[in-house]
């Protein structure tokens, strides 16, 4: 099969990688024309610490000069704030029968999740839309070190085909169909991932962390099955286990900015040093607003978010957060 992947990005190229390895055509959408020149000059295409040698199975090409057929498998990957602008350079190529694959996490700027963006802006049907999400730490899989996902489509007939179709013998996909839950899972735990930065730079310990993860698991699931998500999608891949890599690797990219915040560092800062998006630090305050609006009680991602966007102190956030009121765990 042939699968266009749009956006050059760490994980977009990771997933080039890593569905490769199948007997699946790969092609690798640029949208910026000097980076496609210097990998098509290149032996390599250099991400990260690595360079992964080039490979028939991957077409390098420029975003103008693709288009996609009802037989194609489009899969997503670029950072949430750019995506409104990479969707409007290919929708006039889409097929309204193409399948679509989000691999991106986060909410628009009008605090709608990506699959309502990328459906809005290409016109197509939900029923064509699915979402890829789960523990995958790209550096891993670009090892080589085996991964798991979760494929969610509306339609579990179509999660199960697409699922045989990009599964291989590294990177092993389960299917399901709650889609809203994937995508709340996905990108609430990065608001989680920069509390537990903050956590390990100040040393508070793996009792703190265990609980601070598991309290956070609370508040993911409160806010998803607001919208109707399915309770269990958050005991799976796409929750609990995307939470736990992405809060106790020192991999992940939003508890490394955790881990810098705590340190003295801005998200400016950050941003600046790194050339990076921080996805938990744009969702926290979406979902921070939303909680509000909704009157959903919500005490770590509001404590994230002050110390993000408000600059409020660490050490006061923790004392705060502990010297709550008591409360059944239920709640």
């Amino acid at each position: 099969m042939i699968i266009n992947i749009l956006g050059n990005t760490t994980w977009g190229i990771t997933l080039a990688k890593v569905l490769s390895n199948g007997n699946n055509q790969v092609n690798l959408i640029y949208r910026d024309k000097e980076k496609l020149s210097k990998v098509e000059a290149d032996k390599y295409i250099t991400v990260k610490e690595f360079k992964i040698p080039k490979s028939t199975k991957i077409n390098h090409i420029n975003v103008e000069d693709c288009n996609f057929s009802d037989k194609d498998l489009l899969i997503i990957s670029v950072p949430s704030p750019s995506l409104e602008k990479n969707l409007s350079l290919i929708k006039n190529k889409i097929n309204h029968n193409t399948q679509i694959i989000s691999a991106s996490k986060g909410f628009d700027k009008n605090g709608n999740t990506l699959s309502v963006l990328i459906k809005n802006k290409l016109n197509i049907s939900n029923e064509n839309i699915g979402v890829l999400s789960g523990p995958n730490l790209s550096s891993e899989i670009l090892m080589g070190k085996p991964a798991t996902s979760l494929l969610s489509f509306n339609d579990i007939n179509k999660a199960d085909n697409f699922r045989d179709i990009i599964s291989n013998e590294i990177f092993r996909i389960y299917s399901g169909n709650d889609v809203i839950g994937s995508e709340i899972g996905g990108s609430l735990k990065n608001i989680i991932a920069i509390g537990c930065g903050i956590i390990d730079k100040m040393d508070l310990g793996d009792n703190a962390k265990s609980a601070f993860i598991s309290r956070g698991l609370r508040e993911i699931v409160r806010f998803g099955t607001s919208f109707n998500a399915k309770e269990y999608t958050f005991y799976g891949l796409s929750g609990i286990g995307d939470l736990v890599a992405t809060c106790a690797s020192n991999l992940s990219r939003n508890w490394q900015f955790g881990y810098a915040l705590a340190s003295g560092k801005t998200l400016e800062g950050f941003i600046a040093e790194n050339k990076v998006t921080i996805e938990g630090a744009n969702a926290s305050k979406i979902v921070n607003d939303v909680a509000l609006k909704k009157g959903l009680e919500m005490p770590i991602i509001k404590m994230t978010y002050r110390v993000v966007h408000e600059n409020y102190n660490p050490v006061d956030a923790i004392k705060e957060f502990m010297s709550r009121n008591p409360s059944k765990e239920r709640n």
